[in-house]
C-alpha cells in the first residue's frame, strides 16, 4: 500500500493574521534596538562562540565579521582593528592566505589602518591583496583596481611617490580598457595621478589630465556644481605652481 503524505491544510485568516503581526511586532523590536544594543548581542554571540567553537572556527570568524562591522558603523575603528586583524590570522590558518575571504579580510584590515595613520602597516597587506587579486581576478577587474588604488595612496603617503604614480597610471588606464574613463571612480583615478604628478613637480602632465576631468564635470555635472568648482581650484593651483 503507498501512503501519501496529507497537504498542510493552509492557515485560516485570522491565524494568517496573528503571525503577521508577530512577524511585525518582531521586526519593531529589532528596529527600536539602539545600536549599542546591537553591539552587545552580537557580543555576547561572538563570547559564546569562543568558548564553544575556539576562536578559529567559520561561526567565530563570522561572530567577529559581526561585531567588527557593528563597530565599523559606530566608526570606532581602533576597535574594530582588532577583531579584523584577528579574522586575518584565523583566515590565514583555515582557508590560507590566497584565498578570496583572506584577501577580503586582509583589505579591510588595511583600510582601517590607513584611517588610524599606521600605513606602513597596511602597505605589505595591500601588496599582497594586489597580487593576490591580479591572479584571481585579472589586472584590470575593478576590485584589483580598487586594490591597487589603495596601495598608490599608502606609498604615496610614506614618500614612494614615483611607486604611487606606476600604481595610478595602471588604475587610469583599467578603467579606460573597461570603458569607464569617465565614470566617477574614472575621474577619481585621474585627479589622484595628477596630484601625484604635482608633489614631482610634473606640473604640464598634471594640467592636461586635470583639465579633461574639467571638461567632463563641466558637460556632465554643469560649472556651478561643487566637483566642478574643487577640480578649477585643483587646475588654478597648478597654473600657479607653473608660472
Amino acid at each position: 500500500m503507498i501512503w501519501s503524505r496529507k497537504a498542510k491544510p493552509a492557515p485560516k485568516p485570522r491565524e494568517m493574521e496573528r503571525k503577521v503581526h508577530a512577524w511585525a511586532n518582531r521586526m519593531a523590536e529589532s528596529m527600536e534596538k539602539s545600536p549599542e544594543e546591537t553591539l552587545q548581542e552580537s557580543r555576547d554571540v561572538l563570547k559564546w562562540s569562543l568558548k564553544k567553537n575556539g576562536p578559529d572556527s567559520s561561526f567565530t570568524i563570522k561572530a567577529l565579521n559581526e561585531v567588527a562591522n557593528q563597530l565599523s558603523r559606530q566608526n570606532r575603528i581602533s576597535e574594530e582593528t582588532t577583531l579584523r586583524e584577528q579574522i586575518v590570522d584565523a583566515l590565514r590558518k583555515n582557508v590560507g592566505a590566497e584565498d578570496d575571504a583572506t584577501l577580503n579580510a586582509e583589505f579591510k584590515l588595511a583600510t582601517c589602518l590607513i584611517a588610524l595613520e599606521r600605513p606602513e602597516e597596511a602597505d605589505p597587506l595591500l601588496t599582497h591583496v594586489v597580487a593576490g587579486r591580479s591572479v584571481a581576478l585579472g589586472e584590470e577587474d575593478p576590485q584589483t583596481l580598487g586594490a591597487k588604488a589603495w596601495s598608490a595612496t599608502v606609498a604615496k603617503t610614506v614618500g614612494r611617490l614615483h611607486e604611487a604614480r606606476a600604481l595610478q597610471e595602471q588604475v587610469v588606464d583599467g578603467h579606460e580598457s573597461r570603458g569607464e574613463g569617465k565614470s566617477e571612480q574614472g575621474l577619481l583615478a585621474v585627479l589622484n595621478l595628477a596630484s601625484t604628478l604635482i608633489k614631482l613637480d610634473q606640473l604640464d602632465e598634471a594640467g592636461r589630465l586635470v583639465r579633461s576631468v574639467l571638461e567632463v564635470r563641466r558637460d556632465t555635472l554643469g560649472p556651478d556644481d561643487p566637483k566642478t568648482r574643487d577640480v578649477e581650484q585643483v587646475l588654478a593651483l597648478i597654473e600657479t605652481k607653473s608660472a
